[in-house]
């Protein structure tokens, strides 16, 4: 009996050992198919460098060089491996934020994870099978979304749809698709709210309007001491944006080598949303844009307010060396730089003191500076430079109409006034 027992559990302790040796070997086979089914998927070339003795590829625009072609192969599968399992678009939203918070800005990033939230996790589109979502789908998606939010403006839903793009494109990267299948989708001008349109004249000041609010400002800084005030003023004469200005030190101001004097705009004060929600402010040492980093040559007047700026501050014992920032002041005791919070609240308060009807914002002194540039006779292309645009279009739609602009057909009078040495005559026949 005791042996018979004893050769039972051989036999039991035996076919355990070979149900998972053929687990183990079922299981590497099926690795073994993974690995074969992702290396057909990938179509770049493996290249061998005769002169290195090396293997080369590259996976999604990243170029990998190793000594062996296995080495490469496993690196390949480890790379397509992270998606393998992915069946919906929500399983991938994760590893797309994980490459978004390397290129977005916190705030960027904020409004993102907010849209993302609102309108994409829980929809119908983001449970559904990545190889059966059509067209027809994503129409469905812009009705959920108008449930969500019926009053959805078309460049709000473009912001919304830029996150669901970027998640699409991520599948496409990591062969999950072969293309975008709501790219293609035809939303009439009836689908979404029409915004209330604004004069353009609203949106810049006019002369008088700048030289009131001008006034104001400097008036209040000279009669409490505070060269924060003066900040509204430098506004009018450089094109800044608020965070620019807010992060701006005495060393950004330098003299070329023909000694006129510049200002260096090479960072930004945004809000820290690193938490993941906003809460205060934090220097960045980049701009908005790429084209953010530039060299503004200072007027005669912009010199002569950041003179007195200097002036105020050291008067009242604010430092100024190269490191400190050019706007300060105190809150809760301490010696501070100005935030965008700030400069809004003046703004507005002298606009009211102006008598404006329409209380206008630091953006609408940007546009008002990039206007007045063109009007000067600035060429577009150099006004785009020093706005810190990184197309041309962005600056064009900066630049605003005012009542003082010429009639159209004053505009076409002036080809009739060209100089006769810029006519070419016209070729007679001759006897």
């Amino acid at each position: 009996m005791e042996n018979h027992e004893k050769t039972l559990t051989e036999s039991i302790s035996d076919a355990k050992m070979e149900f998972e040796r053929l687990q183990a070997l079922l299981s590497e086979k099926e690795a073994e198919m993974k690995r074969e089914e992702i290396l057909k998927k990938h179509t770049t070339p493996i290249t061998f460098l005769e002169g290195r003795g090396r293997w080369t590829t590259r996976v999604n625009g990243k170029q990998k060089t190793l000594k062996s072609r296995k080495e490469l192969e496993d690196w390949i599968v480890s790379q397509y491996s992270e998606t393998a399992t992915a069946k919906t678009l929500d399983d991938i939203a994760e590893a797309w934020f994980s490459i978004d918070e390397k290129r977005s800005t916190d705030r960027t990033l904020v409004k993102h994870r907010g849209w993302y939230e609102r309108f994409l996790k829980n929809s119908p589109l983001f449970t559904k099978n990545i190889q059966d979502i059509t067209i027809d789908d994503g129409y469905e998606w812009v009705s959920y979304c108008l449930s969500i939010y019926p009053h959805m403006t078309r460049k709000y839903f473009t912001n919304v749809r830029s996150v669901l793009n970027g998640i699409m494109q991520y599948a496409i990267d990591k062969r999950l698709l072969t293309y975008n299948p709501i790219a293609n989708m035809k939303l009439g001008k009836d689908v979404f709210c029409i915004p209330d349109k604004t004069r353009e004249e609203d949106t810049v000041f006019s002369t008088v309007e700048r030289t009131s609010v001008c006034k104001f400002s400097m008036n209040e800084a000279e009669a409490t001491g505070e060269a924060k005030y003066y900040a509204i003023a430098l506004l009018f004469e450089l094109p800044l944006r608020d965070g620019e200005l807010c992060a701006l030190t005495w060393g950004n101001i330098i003299k070329d080598i023909k000694g006129n004097s510049k200002l260096v705009i090479e960072r930004q004060l945004v809000t820290d949303c690193t938490s993941g929600k906003a809460k205060g402010y934090r220097i960045v040492n980049y701009g908005k844009t790429r084209a953010a980093y530039r060299e503004i040559t200072l007027s005669e007047r912009a010199i002569q307010i950041l003179d007195r700026v200097k002036f105020l501050n050291t008067q009242k014992g604010y430092p100024t060396t190269q490191s400190d920032f050019i706007f300060m002041r105190k809150y809760k005791g301490i010696v501070c730089g100005c935030t965008q919070r700030c400069f809004d609240p003046f703004l507005r308060k002298y606009c009211k003191e102006a008598g404006m009807l329409v209380i206008k914002s630091p953006h609408d002194v940007r546009r008002t500076v990039c206007t007045n540039l063109y009007l000067n006779g600035m060429p577009p292309k150099r006004i785009q430079k020093v706005m810190g645009h990184e197309t041309l279009e962005q600056t064009l739609e900066y630049i605003r109409s005012t009542n003082d602009d010429l009639e159209d057909s004053q505009f076409f009078n002036l080809l009739n006034q060209a100089a006769p040495d810029n006519v070419i005559p016209m070729k007679t026949k001759v006897g």
